[in-house]
């Protein structure tokens, strides 16, 4: 799979390049022809020589700078395109793939490895394709001027392979291990700025300073061999050098001194020899630039190769007006080959408010995250009016609900972004006003400077924890929706506040004639509900109303008394 593309604009620029290339080539042949002039007066073909050479270094710098613009302008197309298609990717990749990942690793995938693969389309292929033109057009030029300079010119070959294949193979190895541990440095240092409050509250900060330092010490020594490979590198290509240097420089100024070479044709020479250093060492780094560059590709290859969700692809099913009927049966869900749902029977009606209720680990929410088909059934069937769920595209079944969940889901951006989140509809300011005011929230929006355009800071900082809560109802209450589902919704709420929210959802559950499934602990949120299902041992043990269950089933009782002993704490 190609990630990166020749593309014409960049063969354009390649092409340009190999012509600013060719005009460099030419420039020691001036100075040579200069040299050997016999008279170095102003004469008229001294200025013609110097005015061609003038024209050269100004037509070599225009056409190297519109060859540098079109080469790295095309980079940062493609780059830009591959991280977009990244993005998307990872957006659409399932619950799952996220649940076994650390999010600072897909985001050092998504920059850090995709720059890898900028610099080797837009810095390692043109430097190799011009460095070659370069090198040929060289051996034949000074083959042409003096072949017994030339041989002896060309011992670089040989010589720099001897240093850079080795160790250029030594090198590769080191870049693909960097590569893997700054993406493993990146998810420990986000996540650590991430969970900072945990951190301090449980005064782990030389925990996790230990954790990052561990990653931290492994890049340095990574960094430190890559360190030792280039300062032999570089030392050695520059001694070598040296020496071919003084090679040609001792054999040409016997060969002058004999008459057998002009001084310009050795001038000449020792202009082409350092001329070709550089594009010798590029092609010589080819092998492991290409490496570099296939570790990296791999690395993003598994990630746009994941199976997505089909979010779309089916045609919209057609879903009468009314009342809706959601049935489970016979559900089951297993977590890496553990079980964690078995056989569940459940159905929740529009105007209808049912509960989920269980001990800590029973499964409840996960049982969410199935009706929402974030995880998809081992067996069973969810439907919605006698259609299965599997039927609906992805994109219109998660319309069916709006979710409320016990984590804090606040973005980064103002109050109206996070109402609108999703939202595929406009909405006017007032809308968003008779939200806030459901959640009592009115009033201190209305206090801050820009009103529904304050910014709430990263995953909404500047809010309670109970004001985010009631944020995030604010915004599932503006979606357009079959079933409300709370998973701990009022968790972070006063008895109060969480009383007037639920009078007031229960009024929303009304007017939009809509399901409501709440998962809760509090006895006061789900006593009132028309029918509760008790989860046990990973299935429904029981459904009914509060007093049918406490009158029938012991379980329950038990759990109840429980609960009442928590909440009197």
């Amino acid at each position: 799979m190609k990630l990166l593309k020749i593309t014409p604009r960049l063969l354009w620029g390649i092409l340009l390049s190999m012509i600013a290339s060719l005009l460099n080539l030419y420039l020691p042949l001036l100075v040579r022809h200069f040299i050997n002039l016999k008279q170095f007066a102003w004469s008229d073909l001294s200025k013609k020589v110097l005015l061609l050479g003038g024209l050269i270094l100004i037509g070599n710098l225009l056409v190297s700078s519109l060859s540098d613009y079109l080469i790295s302008s095309e980079g940062d197309r493609q780059v830009r395109q591959l991280r977009l298609r990244l993005q998307k990717q990872v957006l659409r990749l399932p619950q799952k793939y996220f649940d076994q990942q650390i999010s600072g690793n897909l985001t050092s995938r998504i920059i850090n490895d995709v720059n890898v693969l900028r610099s080797f389309l837009t810095e390692t292929i043109p430097a190799v394709v011009t460095g070659s033109l370069t090198i040929l057009g060289t051996m034949l030029i000074t083959f042409s001027l003096d072949w017994k300079l030339t041989l002896l010119m060309l011992l670089v070959f040989p010589i720099d392979g001897l240093v850079t294949v080795p160790l250029g193979k030594i090198s590769e190895v080191i870049a693909d291990q960097t590569q893997s541990s700054l993406a493993a440095l990146t998810g420990v240092t986000s996540e650590s700025i991430k969970q900072i409050k945990t951190v301090k509250l449980n005064k782990a900060e030389e925990d996790v300073f230990a954790k990052n330092a561990r990653e931290i010490n492994k890049l340095y020594r990574l960094s430190l061999k890559g360190d030792r490979i280039a300062a032999m590198i570089g030392p050695l290509q520059s001694m070598l050098s040296f020496c071919l240097i003084m090679a040609v420089v001792l054999y040409g100024t016997l060969r002058v001194k004999s008459g057998s070479l002009s001084t310009g044709t050795l001038g000449a020479f020792m202009m082409y020899f350092f001329q070709i250093i550089g594009p010798i060492n590029n092609v010589a780094l080819f092998y492991s630039d290409r490496k570099q560059m296939l570790g990296a590709t791999r690395k993003i290859s598994e990630i746009i190769n994941e199976t997505a969700e089909e979010t779309a692809g089916k045609e919209q099913l057609a879903v009468a007006p009314g009342s809706s009927l959601l049935r489970l049966d016979q559900v089951s869900f297993a977590y890496q080959d553990l079980p964690v749902l078995e056989k569940v029977d459940l159905e929740a009606r529009s105007g209808e408010k049912i509960a989920l209720v269980g001990a800590t680990g029973a499964g409840k929410t996960t049982l969410a995250n199935v009706i929402t088909r974030l995880y998809p059934v081992a067996a069973g069937r969810i439907s919605l009016n006698g259609q299965a769920s599997t039927d609906f595209s992805l994109e219109q079944w998660r319309g069916f609900f709006s979710v409320v969940l016990q984590e804090n889901t606040i973005i980064s951006g103002s109050i109206r972004d996070n109402l609108t989140l999703g939202l595929n509809r406009k909405v006017t300011d007032q809308e968003l006003w008779d939200a806030l005011a459901l959640v009592r929230l009115e009033e201190y929006a209305k206090k801050l400077p820009k009103g529904l355009d304050s910014l709430l800071g990263e995953s909404g900082k500047q809010l309670s924890g109970g004001q985010r809560q009631r944020m995030q109802i604010a915004r599932a209450c503006l979606r357009d929706f079959k079933f409300l589902l709370l998973d701990e919704a009022t968790s972070n709420l006063d008895a109060d506040t969480e009383k007037i929210i639920m009078t007031a959802l229960d009024r929303l559950k009304r007017t939009k004639n809509c399901g409501q499934i709440t998962i809760a602990h509090r006895l006061a949120t789900i006593a009132n509900s028309d029918r509760i299902y008790f989860i046990k041992n990973k299935t429904v043990v029981a459904s009914g109303s509060h007093e049918e269950l406490l009158e029938k089933v012991p379980d329950y009782r038990r759990y109840v008394h429980e609960q009442q002993l928590k909440e009197k704490r």
